[in-house]
């Protein structure tokens, strides 16, 4: 295993690699919000700035179009594939996003579908898995994956999900701080566990358990936080995973984040030289 960095790619986006590769970090994913990156331009900088700096990507993890709202309860209205009205353009996003990592030479490609419907039985649900299925026949022809960012599913309604979409080029992007702060899971050990067969990424994020009358946690740096990263980094040693541990910090903008991800990806080299 080796640590890497989730890299908020923008506009300048040979900066932003080689900012990741100052910090001494050789892999990461990049994260696309603004859809007006998926062009040639913005490819051949990102290749050089790869190139330049011995930098890999492991994952383009996709944004789409449309209002996002991470807050409680607008969450469950914004996010994702689950919005009626912006699921088509949702959809090419997603396609285009793909087309995007091909000319990378990227394999993976991540998202949030948002929160799912339980019940697998609902109208929102059977759409979901219809417009999944249309994505991950496209991503097949070209040999990529599409993986599940955890957070909004439950578990077994993930898993359900990947049976009724019935295509093999489907994995799951574990992170253990959004099944926390979503309430979707405040044992991340056992949500790990039920969901090995399917990992192709990891996360190393932290949060804070909820608290009633809480309904939405903001995350911590990793290792401050009631994730048991020792535990999950073991889990993914003892099942043979070889993949990218990805930091993720969502503080943007903070005086104190580039000290925060050298303390962080310490921590994680670390757990992972540990025997």
């Amino acid at each position: 295993m080796k640590v890497g960095i989730l890299v908020e790619l923008q506009q300048n986006a040979y900066e932003c690699i080689a900012k990741a590769a100052k910090q001494g970090f050789n892999n990461g994913q990049i994260s696309v919000w603004d859809m007006s990156l998926y062009n040639e331009d913005i490819i051949a900088e990102v290749k050089r700035a790869c190139t330049d700096f011995n930098f890999e990507i492991t994952a383009v993890w996709c944004g789409w179009s449309g209002p996002v709202d991470w807050s409680y309860p607008n969450m469950y209205l914004t996010l994702g594939l689950i919005p009626s009205d912006w699921r088509a353009k949702r959809v090419e996003d997603l396609l285009k996003g793909a087309e995007f990592a091909d000319a990378l030479g990227v394999k993976d490609i991540v998202t949030h579908v948002g929160y799912l419907p339980d019940n697998p039985f609902h109208p929102d649900r059977l759409a979901v898995a219809q417009a999944l299925r249309f994505i991950c026949k496209k991503l097949k022809e070209r040999g990529q994956h599409f993986l599940f960012e955890t957070g909004e599913e439950l578990p077994l309604s993930l898993v359900h999900l990947m049976n009724e979409v019935g295509l093999d080029n489907m994995g799951v992007n574990f992170d253990p701080a959004n099944l926390i702060m979503n309430g979707r899971g405040s044992c991340p050990a056992a949500a790990l566990e039920f969901l090995m067969p399917y990992i192709q990424g990891f996360h190393a994020k932290d949060a804070k358990k909820l608290v009633a009358p809480e309904c939405k946690k903001q995350e911590v740096p990793t290792g401050q936080g009631d994730v048991d990263m020792p535990k999950l980094i073991a889990m993914l040693k003892e099942n043979g995973y070889k993949g990218s541990i990805t930091i993720e910090r969502e503080n943007y903008g903070s005086p104190n984040r580039e000290r925060e991800i050298q303390d962080i990806k310490e921590y994680l080299i670390g757990l992972i030289e540990a025997k």
